[in-house]
């Protein structure tokens, strides 16, 4: 019998990916409302979270939110407003984790 080391759910790819799209989240949080301290704060924990995302393997899943995040940014943009578009890009984020989590109930 061979005893194989546990490995990480997924590749390296993913765990990459994750980081990416959950830093860049956070960072665009941080930009949004003007605090660079909040920029580097939200990026470093997006960052983290991601990473741990990525590594249970939840690329699908995080591409989903980030999806339903840019929906909900461009309409709240549209108002010209900068609290509704905080409001909406985080609701369109929360309705495509919803969505999100129904969909990968799919491919298992």
């Amino acid at each position: 019998m061979q005893n194989n080391p546990p490995s990480p759910a997924h590749g390296k790819g993913e765990i990459y990916l994750g980081m990416i799209l959950m830093g860049l989240t956070g960072v665009s949080i941080g930009w949004v409302v003007h605090s660079p301290l909040l920029m580097v704060i939200a990026g470093g924990l997006g960052t983290l979270i991601g990473g741990l995302v990525g590594w249970l393997g939840g690329r699908r899943f995080m591409i989903i939110i980030c999806l339903g995040i840019l929906l909900g940014a461009f309409l709240g943009y549209r108002t010209g407003d900068q609290d509704i578009l905080i409001i909406a890009a985080g609701t369109g984020g929360a309705i495509a984790g919803f969505m999100g989590a129904q969909i990968q109930q799919f491919y298992r």
